[in-house]
């Protein structure tokens, strides 16, 4: 029963790794045409009845930083970054996302990523000493055609589709798409004519021939995508999992609605007056060619924010004017720049910060 229970576990983690790929024209024409983009999206949790739970709202940001070769393909690269309000701006960007566009297919490059020590973590459970999860996982890394703008309405097309063995559990592993009926939607940023992709992972059991596979796990991800903007609302529904004829009880895995937003700000009015120097993380980092650079003074100080290359020269200076209390930003253009890392510097009073950022052009 553990073996199993630690499979399923398994075939989740699979699932969620895919979830995350974040997402007839030439499919080209849906992305943004200049690195420089910004995506602000709200994350809402999915209860078992598909009731948003608003207490549980975090926040994304994906930024299209440069475009550059990746795996044997002219990828448009996405660092992307998950967190809540108070901390969502001044973090760091902790992942990326990889997206190719050939005629009208639209490409992800699936890998692995942070979620290498969770496919470790089941491999010391020696659940099957011939079986390595990170080696199963790690062999699926690829660019993989998810968008296909051409395909006929409602009409499913395969993705993905391998066999394998895990324990006793002969099984396969799917990735589906499908393209649905075009749908208009309104949105924080405006009203948009979408292209919509139901995505869909499936688990089966396989039985000897000729019975058919037995449907273990699917997921669906309906995926609203518009022109110049890419996807503007994702909805993964709530799905029940009965594995019970396998002697698993039945259990959720929760769902999630990602809409974009205009911007990410309180939601409340409420003015918080600033009780020390502060300087954040410039968002989006890294930056192409411009980038935000967010700041706050308790009292009355003369502020200087001064921008430094790699050698310390001075290349800019931002600030250099008496500020009164208050949380202020202040854009940071540096098309005239190379590539590379600089700092930025805030200065007021006695109080000294610096902090790193990233140009990519």
């Amino acid at each position: 029963m553990r073996k199993r229970f630690t499979i399923v576990v398994g075939l989740i983690g699979f699932l969620s790794m895919f979830l995350n790929l974040s997402y007839a024209q030439q499919a080209s024409d849906y992305f943004p045409a200049q690195t420089g983009f910004l995506w602000n999206y709200s994350i809402i949790p999915l209860d078992s009845l598909n009731n948003e739970v608003d207490s549980l709202k975090i926040f994304r940001i994906d930024s299209f930083a440069v475009v550059s070769s990746y795996e044997g393909k002219l990828a448009d690269i996405v660092p992307t970054k998950t967190g809540p309000l108070q901390t969502i701006h001044s973090q760091p960007y902790s992942d990326s996302l990889f997206y190719n566009f050939d005629g009208t297919d639209g490409y992800e490059y699936f890998r692995i990523g942070s979620l290498g020590d969770f496919l470790l973590s089941l491999d010391s459970l020696m659940i099957d000493s011939s079986f390595s999860f990170l080696t199963f996982f790690k062999s699926l890394e690829d660019w993989y055609p998810v968008y296909k703008f051409a395909a006929g309405v409602n009409n499913e097309y395969t993705i993905l589709s391998v066999d394998t063995t895990i324990g006793d559990l002969p099984l396969r592993f799917e990735f589906l798409g499908e393209r649905l009926q075009d749908e208009t939607i309104n949105t924080q940023i405006g009203t948009f004519d979408c292209k919509k992709f139901l995505i869909m992972w499936k688990v089966s059991y396989l039985f000897p021939p000729p019975i058919p596979p037995v449907e273990l796990i699917k997921t669906e991800d309906s995926l609203w995508i518009a022109q110049d903007n890419w996807v503007v609302l994702d909805i993964v529904p709530t799905n029940l999992i009965d594995l019970s004829f396998i002697g698993i009880e039945p259990f959720f895995i929760p769902g999630r609605k990602m809409e974009i937003l205009d911007n990410i700000t309180a939601v409340n009015k409420e003015t918080r007056i600033p009780v020390n120097y502060l300087i954040f993380q410039n968002y989006p980092n890294p930056f192409n060619p411009s980038t935000t650079i967010k700041y706050q003074v308790p009292e009355r100080s003369f502020v200087t924010i001064k921008v430094f290359d790699v050698l310390g020269n001075e290349v800019a200076t931002l600030i250099n004017e008496e500020k009164p209390v208050g949380t202020y930003e202040v854009v940071f253009e540096a098309a005239g720049l190379s590539s590379g890392i600089y700092y930025y510097r805030l200065q007021a009073g006695n109080y000294i910060e610096t902090k790193e950022m990233i140009l990519l052009k």
